[in-house]
């Protein structure tokens, strides 16, 4: 077999699925490729095809044929972004300056029953107005539709763009007749600016992905410095190989992933790992590219770098996951193939019937211009946007944000929640939950020693400890002598006393008496608990136990959840114990520990893969590549800007509440949408056969084109109506 070659192109032009599965359908039909697959996300197609079976350039050339433009190459997805919702800005800000005088104008004999010029000059002013909005800032929409015309496909801009010219083509005729009924240039202006600001909103959506991968390439590091043959070099980070020894200076972000050679520095790794304590390292010990460095120089020899770093590996899973993304398949657009061709085969067969029937009858325009304007789908194209509007809307003022309508969609078919732990389920802030003492020292006088000790420190430990002093309003002593033992605790001197304070190893090592703590120092832990030793002169004197807090409403929202949801999942980085004891009190049954970022993706995936639809909730770096890969990816409002810029709903608020309230609106506003297709589409079938003529022989009964306009006018109203009832949810 001859070996395949993969073409990495460029795609522009692509509006929705649609347009995705022309090209598809379309580069399949070529002689000697074997595989197609477009992204809409970032805008490209990889095309897989059998070598020495054709060039290149046949393939871009039945692309370009297809109405799209392609050039080989990996697309600038933030430039395509930036670009894509300058336009869409663009369009929105004309068709808005355009359709208020036009709208100004319709409105005003209704108001003051008299024209503001005459009848005639009033309703060419709106034309022109009109056509200006049709052709510069609804352009894309009209010429999608044709495109998908030409290629026998339908979709919303199909029904949209046929709609609108009606409206517009029955209006002008109208005008130019010199009729005195109603005009409807207004309706076209509306609708065109509706749908203009759904796609400049979904413009805005679709940059996420860009801004994401962004943010985490913004951990990396421009320079390092090397160390050769005992030379200090500065270089660029991006040429770190490994094998090769660099030196990482305090507040320095780490160039590479790899391990410590000399030094033991504090290492603060919250923004890959999601936990809040930063790691202390030992020789030997694993540093990751992008976190950074605490107060200590040290050296390290580089094991992975550039693209099998760890970062690295995050931002290609954030870019894969995010591309996976399927767009949501709307209920209107699927019909949409079926009702255009319908809706024009009615018109056609109307003309020809009364053609036969009375070739002299005005019936015979009026009846196919009627068919037209009522199967006009404003109230189609408005049923999903105005509820999406309405529900999003509803859900921001409770400081919930849900980008679009497809998430609204998805959000109804969640069955499964999986949550992050620090930080989403936990405050993510260290706090004293414990103080004992063995021995003559008291609680105060233990936490005054021990607070004194670390105020001379930066250790994140030593902080929750002395707030704890602070919030006790406990003066200091004067601790002299302070030695830090880097990954064990320090020592120092009080009152002519030897003190010592750290974890269990530095008591170890010091061969300090434990006493009755040990057991003590046990029971915490199993709580999931960090206990902090004190010795004082070889005895340990006390312990202090050191919690992240659960969220007040955590337990709630999750007992809320469990009534609805088939699965409710923790993953966590802490130990099993800690984790343990987090899930119990938030009452889950089950979770994950000791769960590294590219394993909590594999979970959410092999959930999916099982057959349930997965909402990831989480705030750091590391849930990055979990919240994308999930059907929806929930970040709090406290997280990391890539947490957020990567999820489909952002909590705003300091409550994990507004999970429960999201679930609530967005089946509300799913509601709200089927019932206006619903309407849209029964009021269709009723009037298009009534506006074609079929109750004429038995009733005389008809729909002249003015009638058809005032009912499309009021399915548009109803819908409307029924969205905004969503702005009223209890």
């Amino acid at each position: 077999m001859s070996k395949s070659n993969d073409l990495l192109l460029k795609v522009s032009g692509m509006h929705c699925a649609s347009c995705v599965n022309s090209i598809e359908k379309g580069v399949r039909q070529i002689k000697g490729v074997e595989s197609v697959n477009v992204n809409l996300a970032t805008r490209s197609a990889v095309v897989s095809f059998e070598n020495g079976a054709l060039s290149q350039d046949v393939i871009i050339d039945k692309i370009k044929q297809l109405g799209f433009d392609a050039e080989i190459g990996r697309p600038d997805i933030l430039k395509a972004n930036q670009l894509e919702a300058a336009e869409a800005r663009s369009n929105l800000i004309s068709a808005v300056m355009y359709t208020i005088p036009l709208a100004v104008l319709a409105m005003w004999p209704m108001v003051f029953s008299v024209h503001l010029i005459s009848p005639f000059i009033d309703g060419l002013i709106q034309a022109t107005l009109a056509l200006w909005i049709l052709v510069r800032p609804g352009r894309s929409i009209l010429a999608d539709a044709w495109k998908q015309t030409r290629h026998f496909h339908a979709n919303m801009n199909s029904l949209i763009g046929m709609g609108t010219v009606a409206a517009f083509g029955w209006s002008l005729y109208e005008v130019l007749s010199a009729s005195e009924r109603g005009l409807y240039f207004d309706s076209v202006g509306m609708i065109i600016t509706l749908i203009l600001l759904g796609r400049f909103l979904e413009a805005r959506s679709k940059g996420r992905a860009g801004e994401a991968i962004e943010a985490l390439i913004q951990l990396q590091p421009n320079k390092t410095i090397a160390l050769i043959e005992g030379v200090e070099l500065e270089m660029d980070a991006a040429a770190a190989r490994p094998g090769m020894i660099l030196l990482v200076r305090p507040g320095e972000r780490v160039p590479a992933d790899g391990v410590v050679i000399d030094g033991s520095p504090v290492i603060d790794e919250s923004m890959l790992t999601g936990e809040s304590v930063p790691v202390e390292k030992k020789v030997d010990g694993e540093v990751i590219g992008g976190s950074l460095n605490g107060n200590h120089t040290f050296q390290m020899r580089v094991t992975r770098a550039g693209a099998d770093s760890f970062l690295s590996r995050i931002i290609n899973m954030v870019a894969e996951a995010q591309g996976k993304k399927a767009p949501m398949q709307k209920l209107a657009d699927r019909v949409a193939g079926v009702f255009v061709p319908i809706v024009l085969g009615i018109a056609i067969v109307t003309l020809v019937i009364w053609y036969f029937v009375a070739p002299g009858s005005p019936l015979m325009i009026k009846s196919v211009i009627s068919v037209l304007i009522i199967a006009c789908p404003c109230a189609l194209g408005l049923a999903t946007p105005t509820a999406i509007l309405a529900g999003t809307g509803r859900a921001a003022r409770e400081s919930i944000i849900i980008r679009g309508g497809d998430i609204l969609e998805r959000l109804t078919e969640i069955d499964t929640v999986i949550f992050d732990k620090t930080g989403t389920l936990t405050l993510g802030e260290l706090e004293v939950a414990e103080i004992k003492t063995f021995g003559q020292i008291s609680v105060r006088n233990l936490l005054r020693v021990v607070g004194s000790a670390e105020m001379q420190t930066n250790h994140p430990l030593g902080e929750a400890i002395v707030r704890k002093m602070k919030s006790e309003q406990i003066e200091k002593l004067v601790v002299k002598n302070i030695e830090a033992r880097p990954g064990f605790g320090l020592s120092g001197d009080y009152d002519s006393r030897h003190l010592l304070i750290g974890n269990k190893s530095l008591m170890d090592a010091e061969e300090i008496s434990f006493g009755p703590a040990l057991r003590t120092a046990e029971q915490e832990m199993e709580q999931g608990r960090t206990v902090i030793f004190a010795a004082i002169e070889g005895q340990v004197a006390g312990l202090i136990s050191l919690t992240d807090r659960l969220r007040p409403d955590a337990r709630t929202t999750i007992d809320e959840l469990a009534k609805s949801m088939a699965k409710l999942d923790m993953l966590s980085g802490d130990n099993h114990k800690t984790a343990g004891a987090v899930a119990r009190m938030a009452g889950l049954d089950q979770f994950q520990a000791e769960v590294k970022p590219d394993q909590k993706k594999f979970i959410v995936d092999s959930y999916r893969k099982a057959g349930f639809k997965v909402a990831m909730v989480g705030d750091g770096i590391n849930d990055a590549p979990a919240l994308a890969a999930a059907d929806v990816g929930i970040a709090v409002g406290n997280g990391t800007d890539v947490a957020i810029e990567t999820a489909d709903v952002i909590l705003a608020g300091e409550h994990l509440g507004g999970i429960n309230r999201m679930f609530y609106i967005a089946r509300e506003s799913m509601k709200v949408i089927k019932q206006n297709l619903f309407w849209a589409f029964f009021y269709n079938v009723i009037a298009i056969p009534i506006a074609a003529g079929a109750l004429y022989p038995v009733m005389g009964l008809t729909l002249s084109p003015v009638i058809a306009a005032a009912a499309m006018a009021f399915s548009s109203i109803f819908v409307v109506t029924n969205s905004l009832r969503l702005n009223r949810l209890p």
